[in-house]
């Protein structure tokens, strides 16, 4: 569990860009030190830190090698600006799915849906609480509250923002929006990472996995059934997925052949 993802730090995409650039043209190197990068973009080492560390949470470098992965080296290539809406629904997934990142976590799927206006002075207690018996008291009242804000601001600054799930009253006050719609091949790509994290070996999951399972992707975008039906209704239409509803069986059903890899290809091409 890591509280300070961000270390405070707002997310620049712009500056992950140039590291994706960079880490791009010394692919096949093992590992990356982090005071290459530093020297090599003239960045400080407390900042190529933190921008790592979020572009670890997004799924677009290694832990502790700081090498691309396979959604980091295609979009180094194609989409190395995060213009895309798929791009940044994959990314915003990816980190918010994953209970390491405690603070981004507990914000998209606990705070988010149970509150249309949210303060951060408000809701630093009762939803981290917990955190007392894992770090200092000092850490949580200083730190905690500025990675909530970096959090927060990632949703209102950073292309982020194309997402629509938050707008900015004032300093420390944010309101939920209607989220834009999710694409379906960016939905596709969340299932299968879902799959791949809870249920690898399996051929199909269950609608009842999707639309309650701990950090599905319906969980995480907090869809309402109509949309998530409607995603799933499109995937199945366009021969993607198979939905299979007979009797008792609800369930969609993925081929032996469709992977992260083929879904990334019919994303953003060769």
């Amino acid at each position: 569990m890591k509280l300070q993802l961000t270390n405070g730090y707002h997310v620049h995409f712009d500056q992950i860009s140039r590291i994706l650039q960079y880490l791009l043209t010394v692919e096949g190197r093992k590992k990356i030190p982090r005071q290459e990068i530093v020297t090599t973009l003239g960045v400080s080492d407390r900042q190529v830190e933190s921008l790592i560390s979020m572009s670890v949470g997004f799924g677009l470098i290694k832990p502790r090698t700081s090498i691309l992965t396979a959604l980091g080296k295609i979009i180094a290539e194609k989409d190395v600006y995060f213009e895309r809406i798929e791009t940044l629904w994959i990314v915003h997934y990816l980190i918010s799915s994953n209970p390491e990142w405690v603070v981004w976590h507990r914000i998209v799927n606990q705070i988010l849906p149970m509150n249309e206006r949210i303060t951060i002075s408000e809701v630093a207690l009762p939803y981290f609480a917990d955190l007392k018996s894992s770090f200092s008291k000092r850490t949580l009242k200083e730190k905690l509250p500025r990675e909530i804000g970096a959090v927060l601001q990632s949703y209102v600054q950073s292309s982020l923002a194309t997402l629509n799930l938050l707008r900015q009253e004032q300093t420390g006050v944010y309101h939920k929006e209607t989220p834009v719609d999710v694409p379906p091949l960016a939905f596709l790509y969340q299932l299968l990472h879902f799959k791949e994290i809870y249920a690898v070996s399996a051929s199909a999951l269950s609608i009842e996995e999707i639309e309650k399972g701990k950090d599905s992707p319906s969980v995480v975008l907090n869809l309402p059934e109509y949309m998530l039906r409607d995603l799933l209704n499109r995937l199945h239409d366009s021969g993607l997925v198979r939905w299979e509803q007979f009797g008792d069986l609800d369930q969609v059903r993925f081929s032996q052949d469709l992977s992260l890899a083929t879904v990334l290809y019919r994303i953003y091409g060769k």
